[in-house]
């Protein structure tokens, strides 16, 4: 931030402005003469006889002046404070109109001789404003009276002839098209002379102020010229050095807040000009490292983020995905959306049959790690065929395929998949058969159809998952499926058909399908 010689920082502590404005000229004179400080003290001394013999002739010229000001001044206010009064009666003139309309005028005081009492105040201000009032606001207090006299007040007596008349509907069409908007010209007009007023008020006062300075100057030559002549040179020379002093000391106070972009301008080509110089190549070597250093932070930050929300992609998709497939989309080699969508999938359920009466044979540890290798020995294939892994439902697994991932062959994989867990199985027989005394056996149900896939649950907590009727039928042929079968609907069959023997077990009728779904066993064929 910057601090001119005529403007203060906004947050400074200090007033540093010339308690005397007509002195700033001299302020800044003074402060840049190149010269020594002491040098500046011992010549401002010296030219005080030479300034004493000037000051007595203007006293009653400015008393004269200020008389003249102060009239002014009193004239310019009364004035601005009529106008407002007018303003206000104005604006009670159509809220008084607003309310008759609205009310019919059932109070107990009816708004309508409001009005005309209203009016009558505004005439009242606007004539003796005139009496008074300053010669360059004549021509606008002609047009206040004008548009007053000639639109308004005609307006006025229209709406009020057609409220009394009985047509209220057309009296507040004619208030809000014509009255009611002519009010706010009057109102413009009236701020218009506020504004001009105030400025007037705001030309004078400084001038009276200016004046008034000299005026006291004037008189108290007759007690002492010389003693005011040396204050007020004193005045000149102190704050010469009181401005860079006091701008310094808030440059300060701004920079230790941790606003390194602060610059402090004097005018002074003494040493405080010079101290000034060193001041702000200080702070700009602050400011350059504070923005390298944030620079650097929001970098940092950015890294950080990206990098957190790529492991929590990761992690996401790792729940779903085999982690090859998963790494592929977090870096960019397949580029995936997990919205909600309709699509035509391949769903598959497995379920262990007879897992309730195992449970009840073996110890919870070993039914807990039977069931953890299990599903791990499961989960493999399920990637390796590039499925998708939905959850883990009690003993039961669902997959679907195609999404996120698209694949064309989604039926294949998953009827494939299926002949691998059941020749997993087998070959896990007599490990489980020795380690628990039981085996795990399953029946699978794989159905293909349209489905809604994708992100759904709550703000804390979302599956990637499918739903729908062919969701429904899959866990539904899944139960039941006997030990080791396989059974699909004719829509999938239809799409494995040249490499599986399909046998036709039964038919199913959903909600919203037309014409029953034929379910198969399927097998491998023989090669």
């Amino acid at each position: 931030m910057s601090i001119g010689v005529t403007e203060q920082a906004p947050s400074s502590t200090h007033d540093d402005t010339v308690p005397l404005p007509f002195l700033r000229p001299l302020v800044d004179w003074v402060a840049g003469i190149r010269a020594t400080v002491h040098s500046k003290l011992l010549a401002g001394f010296l030219l005080i006889a030479l300034l004493l013999l000037s000051m007595g002739v203007l006293s009653i010229f400015v008393l004269n002046r200020l008389n003249d000001q102060v009239e002014t001044l009193n004239a310019l206010n009364r004035q601005a404070a009529q106008a407002r009064d007018m303003i206000h009666q104005v604006t009670l003139q159509s809220h008084y109109r607003a309310m008759a309309l609205l009310t019919l005028d059932e109070v107990p005081e009816p708004y309508t001789p409001r009005i005309a009492d209203t009016r009558q105040d505004f005439e009242h201000n606007l004539a003796q404003m005139r009496t008074y009032g300053a010669q360059s606001e004549m021509s606008l207090l002609d047009q206040v009276d004008e548009v007053n006299s000639t639109t308004y007040e005609a307006l006025s007596r229209q709406v009020t002839d057609l409220f009394l008349a009985g047509d209220v509907d057309q009296a507040l069409k004619l208030h809000i098209a014509q009255e009611h908007t002519t009010s706010h010209v009057l109102e413009d007009d009236l701020n218009r002379l506020i504004a001009d007023s105030q400025q007037l008020v705001a030309e004078e006062t400084a001038s009276f102020g200016s004046n008034r300075r000299f005026l006291t100057i004037a008189v108290a030559s007759f007690a002492g010229v010389s003693l005011l002549t040396a204050l007020g040179l004193g005045a000149i020379l102190s704050w010469s050095l009181i401005r860079p002093v006091r701008r310094v000391d808030d440059a300060l106070e701004q920079i230790a807040d941790g606003e390194f972009d602060t610059r402090v301008e004097v005018p002074n080509r003494d040493e405080f000009g010079n101290l000034t110089k060193n001041l702000n190549r200080t702070t700009g070597q602050l400011s350059t490292l504070y923005n390298d250093l944030n620079t650097l932070n929001a970098n940092l930050q950015e890294t950080v983020d990206a990098k957190v929300a790529e492991l929590e992609r990761a992690s996401r998709l790792k729940r779903y995905l085999s982690p090859v497939v998963a790494e592929s989309i977090v870096s960019g080699t397949q580029d995936v959306s997990l919205g909600s969508s309709r699509k035509l999938l391949t769903t598959f359920f497995s379920d262990i049959r007879g897992f309730t009466s195992s449970a009840e044979h073996m110890e919870p540890e070993e039914l807990v790690t039977g069931l953890n290798e299990y599903f791990s020995e499961m989960t493999d294939i399920v990637f390796k065929h590039g499925g998708t892994l939905d959850k883990y439902v009690g003993d039961a697994i669902m997959v679907f395929f195609g999404d996120p991932i698209p694949q064309e062959d989604h039926a294949e994989r998953a009827v494939r998949m299926g002949f691998e867990m059941l020749d997993r199985l087998r070959s896990l027989e007599e490990h489980w058969l020795r380690r628990y005394a039981e085996v795990f056996e399953i029946g699978i149900g794989i159905t293909t159809g349209w489905v809604t896939v994708g992100d759904i649950g709550s703000p804390t907590r979302t599956d990637y998952t499918v739903l729908g009727n062919q969701v429904n039928l899959a866990s539904r042929l899944a139960d039941q499926a006997r030990a080791g079968q396989i059974l699909v609907t004719d829509a999938t069959m239809a799409a494995v058909d040249h490499f599986v023997d399909g046998k036709l077990v039964d038919e199913v009728s959903l909600k919203g399908v037309s014409r029953p779904i034929k379910i198969y066993e399927i097998e491998p064929r023989a090669t």
